[in-house]
């Protein structure tokens, strides 16, 4: 999978300190967010950068991907011509969309604000890569991302996407568009969604979205369908009457796809002898961790340890990826043939600490351990349709064969989730 990195950024012009004059330090978290997720995206060595930009041009059907050779544009519209900015564009990346996205056309033009302000900051951070420019779907955003998805699948160098866009325009009486209720409303729910259950984001009500005066939903929900992650929100200020959030979306990692070098040499040889974790510290430290498996969106396996019982936590991995591939009681066996298709994640457990009742959960923050006559059931946090307290402590003494109303010792733990 060539996408290793995937942002969500604002694109106020006043942002740029050269059109802001100072403005723009009243926005400083913002400022501080979006200089280091450039220098994180400069610092993973990206190749190719898909931008997706509300303000490119819109299509009733379709979107628009830009065919020059050379993607330019400056700041004209706000006073500053002499800020320019060019980059080179991945033509055969954005035939291949324009091809294969329903609607898909090619177009020639100039970069609009939604585009330059990201690719300032990008290249403030030293990025100098190629470029793809994809106007905002206005429809069905997770089947576009779906199909880009796939198509990444069929390159080999690394690609970034950063999802353009602003949230709600109507924050503040003197705002751009005045103040109305369902524009905090709107910013709430997708700093909720973000934060706890990111496919909430796609059911918030299109006409909320509409007295909010967005521009970023569909961009957004666009970026959460190509790579699932853990989003991580940098920073969130609505100085001028408008939402400026600055997310992390997903940032690929070597701990899955050392589980799955593990499980795909095991399948092929029947052996891991001779493999070498990669040089990450984490790798080295001793620490508990579940490895889970998932085919076409559904559970394929899932095996994991609640203490470090092996050196260090490459070989803790090591040991459950295998196990959740052929030891799993649930599932037959996982063949070779089914690498490709498997999707992998590790979860790296903290520390337990012993809790005194259903209060000191949150099923989106904390997994659980319930204890009692021997026996131990476990449920890992964010886990789809479980959304309560309630709902997690009984699974996990369901798991443990314990009975519903019986009295148990409970442990909360935080995880670090994992994805390829």
């Amino acid at each position: 999978m060539p996408l290793v990195y995937s942002i969500f950024a604002p694109h106020p012009p006043i942002l740029v300190p050269e059109i802001g004059r100072g403005e723009e330090r009243k926005c400083p978290a913002t400022l501080a967010a979006y200089r280091a997720l450039a220098g994180n995206l400069a610092a993973a060595r990206i190749d190719t950068v898909l931008l997706i930009s509300p303000h490119a041009p819109l299509l009733r059907e379709g979107v628009a991907l830009f065919q020059d050779e050379i993607l330019k544009g400056d700041f004209a519209q706000f006073g500053m011509p002499q800020v320019k900015l060019a980059f080179a564009n991945h033509q055969p990346l954005a035939g291949r969309l324009a091809k294969e996205l329903p609607g898909g056309v090619l177009y020639s033009g100039r970069l609009d604000h939604g585009t330059l302000v990201p690719l300032y900051f990008l290249r403030e951070a030293g990025w100098e890569g190629k470029l793809v420019v994809m106007s905002m779907p206005l429809a069905d955003p997770e089947g576009y991302g779906n199909i880009i998805r796939t198509v990444l699948q069929d390159y080999s160098e690394p690609i970034a996407l950063v999802a353009s866009g602003d949230l709600s325009h109507r924050l503040k009486e003197d705002g751009p568009y005045g103040l109305h209720p369902s524009g905090p409303e709107f910013d709430r729910q997708i700093f909720e969604g973000l934060s706890r259950d990111p496919s909430a984001i796609k059911e918030i009500p299109q006409d909320l979205t509409e007295e909010a005066g967005e521009c970023g939903w569909r961009s957004l929900r666009l970026a959460l369908a190509v790579q699932q992650g853990m989003p991580k929100v940098f920073s969130y200020e609505g100085t001028f009457g408008v939402g400026y959030l600055v997310a992390e979306l997903y940032q690929s990692s070597s701990l899955p796809q050392w589980a799955r070098q593990c499980l795909a040499a095991y399948l092929k040889t029947g052996t891991t002898q001779g493999l070498t974790p990669p040089d990450v510290p984490l790798l080295k430290l001793r620490r508990p961790c579940f490895v889970t498996l998932h085919k076409e969106g559904e559970l394929r396996g899932c095996i994991g340890t609640t203490a470090p019982y092996r050196e260090n936590l490459a070989q803790e991995i090591e040991h459950n990826a295998l196990a959740a591939g052929k030891d799993d009681p649930r599932f037959w066996p996982v063949e070779a043939e089914e690498l490709p298709a498997l999707t992998i994640t590790v979860d790296v457990l903290g520390e337990m600490e012993k809790i005194s009742g259903l209060e000191e959960l949150d099923p989106w923050r904390y997994g659980v351990v319930v204890r009692s006559r021997g026996r131990t059931g476990l449920l890992l946090p964010r886990l789809e349709g479980v959304n309560t307290a309630q709902e997690q402590v009984t699974i996990a003494k369901h798991k443990a064969g314990l009975g519903l109303n019986e009295p148990v010792e409970m442990w909360r733990f935080e995880v670090v989730r994992y994805f390829e």
